[in-house]
């Protein structure tokens, strides 16, 4: 691979003295195509690179290749200040930004006309007044169904704003109008079955209750966010954000919230066979009651509603074996201020727990290697960037490029699969043989980051009209395993071009992962061709989900022939033990059709009916 990179910067620079700057900028990119050399190789063929495009003036290509360089050189961004006079303002916004020159990167927005990127640099210089108009300005638009969720951040965004220049009313106004527009917007998406949109609406809507310290948002917010997260099986997520709500309920001092989210994290971990934290969870539940009951005490509340979350307690202490807590919470019971048979029967039953000793406990957390990243971007942000930029692959790959926390390997990719977006966006309208293969190579370029930021770029690439495009976006498709990735490829599903349509047949049965079980199961219930079912089906087996287990074995016993066939093939191939579990619990009461279908599957596996 090296000599490959030294034969083409020696080629390079024999066409650099020759003056064919054409054939010396070709060579070069094809040399930083290498991307796994090791760094000093790789700067030393983007150097000259960055020459050669400037000779050529291609500004814009010498800049993009620059911000990958300028970290590593003493000099590197005063280099790149040398080549922003004949760049976009958006390329010179970029710069200035990244050098730290807020103020000077929200006016060449701003000259742009990408409003909401002027109004978040005018966020980082501090400028909240500025900030605040440019949002206000985005707020004027209306908008509903998905809109509504863009909708919905702009005016976050103008509420923070408002909130910092003191404007409490205007802050108020936009804080309500967004919780509207958040809640009309995740109707919508969870109508169309994309869930993943809809938990962003929540996530926002805990960060605005937060925000304006209405704890009621921040609840609807986490309880939705659990609910989605439950109902895609990403249980641990689900346990942490139990955690997160439950934090947030007594950090407000909403105890009685608490206790109640309390008793729901320990159902749930019981169910998932998790018996030491749904124990956890019991006893936080208990201590959590006993504590509501104290806070009605000091606020001067009726004894009887103390009393009923005491026995909640008390409930809850008895169902761990805590029998010592149990007998003094009647002991409390029996000195509160209650009718005088109350507190009789109450001190009588604390005698009962003299001296019983408490069962032994395993109670903890959840576990420490269990716990997952569950750190949320600011989308009010991010996700009105990417609306901002229309799906443009050049300003995606530009915000990984100049983004340090990428690795190198990344950033490369990024660096390159802009430089083909420049020549392919220059052109849009470009039908020719040669555009319609640049637009494969962006598809492909894309692919090969294997990030979400991605998605929008090719799904813009997805509206063209040529084949060779559409299916170069479905391949990309492939190797991106979010549940947004289905969107695109549920449409291609319903494309007129069987070429298309395979395809997307195709990376339907490469795309499981464990929440990809609703994306799938549509598509089994929906799509008219067998072919399509069946890479759903396949797909399924390999989701080890119980969900997806049971949804299997529904096929196995009323699906038409070529579904449970390609059900059979798939379980036979799969390595999950859900079904397996499920097959043998199922196995006497099925059909002698279905039990033959799940021995079959049980000997292909290997193991015994």
């Amino acid at each position: 691979m090296l000599d490959d990179l030294y034969h083409l910067r020696e080629r390079a620079r024999a066409s650099m003295t020759r003056g064919d700057l054409d054939d010396a900028a070709n060579a070069l990119v094809a040399a930083a195509q290498q991307t796994h050399v090791a760094e000093h190789d790789y700067v030393s063929v983007l150097r000259p690179l960055v020459d050669v495009l400037a000779r050529r003036g291609d500004a814009r290509s010498a800049l993009t290749v620059q911000w990958y360089l300028a970290w590593g050189e003493p000099d590197g961004w005063r280099r790149a200040q040398g080549l922003v006079q004949g760049v976009p303002p958006v390329d010179r916004a970029r710069t200035l930004g990244t050098m730290g020159d807020m103020a000077g990167a929200a006016r060449e927005m701003e000259n742009a006309g990408l409003v909401a990127a002027a109004a978040i640099y005018r966020e980082k210089a501090e400028d909240w007044q500025g900030a605040r108009a440019l949002w206000s300005r985005l707020g004027q638009v209306t908008a509903t169904g998905a809109d509504a969720y863009n909708a919905a951040l702009v005016h976050f965004n103008l509420a923070r704003c408002a909130k910092n220049c003191k404007d409490t009313r205007q802050a108020r106004e936009a804080t309500v109008a967004a919780v509207r527009l958040l809640e009309e917007a995740a109707d919508h998406f969870e109508s169309v079955g994309q869930r993943e949109r809809a938990f962003d609406c929540f996530q926002v809507l805990v960060q605005i209750g937060r925000e304006s310290n209405m704890f009621e948002d921040v609840l609807e917010g986490y309880v939705n966010c659990i609910r989605i997260l439950r109902e895609d099986h990403l249980k641990y997520f689900a346990l942490q954000y139990f955690e997160d709500a439950l934090g947030a309920a007594r950090e407000k001092g909403e105890l009685s919230a608490a206790a109640t989210l309390a008793r729901e994290a320990s159902d749930y971990a019981r169910t998932l066979g998790m018996p030491a934290s749904s124990a956890h969870y019991t006893i936080m539940q208990a201590e959590l009651w006993r504590d509501v009951s104290r806070q009605h005490i000091e606020r001067g509340a009726p004894a009887e509603i103390a009393e009923n979350a005491l026995l909640a307690a008390i409930l809850a202490f008895g169902e761990v074996g805590q029998y010592q807590r149990v007998g003094k919470l009647y002991e409390e019971l029996g000195s509160m201020d209650l009718e005088d048979m109350r507190r009789k029967h109450y001190a009588r039953a604390s005698q009962r727990y003299a001296g019983v000793r408490d069962d032994p406990i395993d109670s903890a957390p959840l576990p420490a290697h269990l716990r997952q990243d569950n750190h949320f971007p600011d989308v009010w942000h991010v996700d009105l960037l990417e609306w901002e930029q229309r799906g443009s692959a050049a300003e995606a790959c530009a915000d990984v490029l100049l983004d340090k926390r990428w690795p190198d390997l990344i950033r490369r990719k990024a660096m390159l699969a802009r430089l083909t977006a420049f020549a392919v966006e220059l052109r849009p309208d470009d039908s020719s043989a040669p555009a319609v293969s640049a637009r494969v190579r962006l598809a492909e370029q894309l692919a090969q980051l294997q990030l979400y930021a991605v998605l929008s770029p090719l799904e813009a690439l997805f509206q063209r009209p040529e084949r060779q495009t559409k299916v170069a976006v479905l391949a990309a498709m492939q190797t991106l395993f979010f549940k947004r990735s289905f969107i695109t490829v549920r449409t291609g599903l319903r494309d007129s071009d069987p070429a298309v349509i395979d395809q997307a047949a195709k990376a339907v049965e490469s795309l499981y992962f464990q929440h990809a079980f609703d994306p799938l199961s549509r598509i089994v219930r929906e799509a008219p061709q067998p072919a399509v079912r069946a890479s759903a089906l396949r797909a399924l087996a390999r989701v080890d989900t119980m969900e997806a287990a049971e949804f299997l074995l529904g096929v196995l016993e009323h699906g038409a022939p070529a579904d449970r066939a390609a059900a059979v093939e798939g379980l036979k191939r799969s390595r999950g033990a859900r079904f397996i579990e499920l097959a043998r619990a199922q196995m006497h009461g099925a059909t002698p059709e279905v039990q033959g279908a799940l021995r079959g599957i049980l000997s292909a596996r290997g193991i015994a009916a």
